[in-house]
């Protein structure tokens, strides 16, 4: 049976060792058993406290009578190098310059630099160790400005929202949604392929909505007639009524019957603040996500048999916002605003 006798300097050694953040949690278990069995605790003691086997006790204090601390702290693991380490950095930048849509691809890609071929599952694998996932691609308007983007949410909409916040004014985020009867078709977990049937004809039911940034209250229009500068100042007269001595700022895109000098001045003399976001600025219209959440949870991969029941759905869906659907929504509604990077020429 081996005995250790450690001298105070080694035991010093030790015990520096175990309380250097550098030191592997493997290395501090090995200090660990030294420490303990020069502290007098038998070996089976010490398998039980560490969850080890009595044997792998036994070759920790082996290996450190054999060559002390340096021995035991002594890294053997074998970490065979990958053929493509050489060509590591052209690779990502590669990758980053003109992402693949799939193995496959990346198979080509991969050859076609370092004439190494790769398996597809390969190449998955090492996308991964790139820190690499498959992420859906996000759209971006080709004529969205992101400085002027920047410098609205900036200066303009954070002041509204931070006095929100604080309860001095209420902000509202408004726009309008087109749900078209047809099949909205998505990604479904299933046994089969699932079929959805398409109604007829393109019936649409349109909502001017407006949503509380804080509250997520929904106030809207819901018909079937078109979206017009009467609709919005209906909208306005509704939400003035409803909170009639509260400041109150509506966010909205630049849609010709919004911004027309007929529902200006109806707004003027209500006493509402009208922000209008800069053009091609969805990503800055929480209400968008709204519509999205709508169409995910009563449209896609359903089918109404007829007009009525598209309609009701998608009221069933709106009136739930305050039931069901709170906490999905109050997720979903987060300040957190995406913003494009931008490019200096």
């Amino acid at each position: 049976m081996i005995r250790l006798e450690l001298t105070d300097q080694e035991l010093t050694d030790v015990v520096e060792a175990l309380e250097d953040p550098a030191t592997s949690e493997k290395n501090k278990t090995k200090l660990l058993v030294i420490r303990m069995h020069h502290e007098g605790a038998r070996n089976g003691f010490i398998a039980k406290v560490l969850n080890l086997h009595a044997n792998t006790v036994t070759n920790h204090l082996k290996e450190y009578s054999g060559g002390g601390l340096a021995s035991t702290l002594e890294d053997r693991y074998y970490r065979p190098s990958s053929s493509l380490e050489p060509f590591l950095e052209c690779l990502k930048c590669s990758f980053k310059a003109a992402p693949v849509a799939d193995a496959k691809q990346a198979v080509a890609r991969i050859e076609s630099l370092t004439g190494i071929r790769l398996s597809e599952s390969q190449s998955r694998r090492f996308m991964k160790g790139l820190g690499m996932k498959v992420r859906k691609a996000c759209s971006i308007p080709g004529k969205a400005n992101p400085q002027l983007q920047f410098e609205f949410y900036s200066t303009t909409l954070l002041p509204k929202l931070d006095e929100a916040g604080r309860g001095k004014r209420k902000v509202f985020f408004v726009d309008a949604a087109h749900f078209v009867m047809g099949a909205f078709l998505g990604m479904i977990w299933c046994f089969a392929r699932v079929l959805v049937k398409t109604p007829p004809g393109r019936q649409r039911y349109n909502i001017l909505g407006a949503i509380d940034s804080h509250s997520q209250e929904l106030i809207s229009i819901r018909t079937t007639e078109n979206i017009n500068s009467l609709t919005v100042v209906e909208l306005l007269n509704k939400i003035r009524k409803k909170y009639p001595d509260t400041e109150v700022s509506l966010v909205m895109d630049n849609a010709s019957y919004q911004r027309c000098y007929f529902v200006r001045d109806h707004a003027r003399e209500l006493g509402l603040d009208l922000v209008f976001l800069p053009s091609y600025s969805p990503n800055l219209n929480l209400i968008e996500r709204l519509w999205k959440l709508t169409k995910r949870r009563c449209l896609t991969n359903r089918y109404y048999a007829d007009f009525k029941s598209f309609c009701d759905g998608i009221d069933k869906c709106l009136d739930d916002l305050s039931g069901p659907l709170k906490e999905e929504l109050t997720s979903l509604m987060s300040l957190n605003f995406q913003l494009f990077p931008i490019h200096k020429s």
